[in-house]
C-alpha cells in the first residue's frame, strides 16, 4: 500500500498575519530576518508557485539573506524544527536540506 504525502496548505488568512505582513513592511523592521519572517517568505512564495513541497537548504537561506550568519540562520532552524514547522529531510557536509511541514497562517 502506497501512503501519499499531503500536500503543505497553499492558503494564506490574512486574519492569522501580523499586521507588519499585511502592511509589507516587515523588511523594514529592527531583527528582520527573524524565524517568523523567514517563515512566512517561505510560504507566500510557495503559494504563487505550482510546486506541491516547500523544500529549502541552509545555503539557499544563507544567499537570500545574507545579512545572517551561518549560526544565526541555524539557530532560526533550531526553532522552525523545534516549533514543528519544518523538518530535516537530508544532510550532507555541504547543506542540509529541509521541508516546510506546516503552514500556520492557513
Amino acid at each position: 500500500m502506497k501512503f501519499l504525502k499531503a500536500m503543505l496548505n497553499k492558503v494564506i488568512d490574512t486574519g492569522k498575519l501580523k499586521v507588519k505582513y499585511v502592511l509589507g513592511n516587515h523588511t523594514t523592521v529592527k531583527g528582520y530576518p527573524n524565524a517568523e519572517d523567514i517563515l512566512f517568505e517561505m510560504i507566500r512564495d510557495y503559494c504563487s508557485r505550482v510546486t506541491k513541497i516547500l523544500k529549502f537548504t541552509d545555503v539557499s537561506l544563507l544567499q537570500k539573506y545574507p545579512m545572517l550568519t551561518k549560526e544565526s540562520l541555524h539557530e532560526i532552524l533550531r526553532k522552525l524544527t523545534a516549533d514543528g514547522f519544518i523538518k530535516e529531510i537530508n544532510s550532507t557536509s555541504a547543506y542540509t536540506t529541509y521541508e516546510v511541514i506546516e503552514n500556520p497562517y492557513s
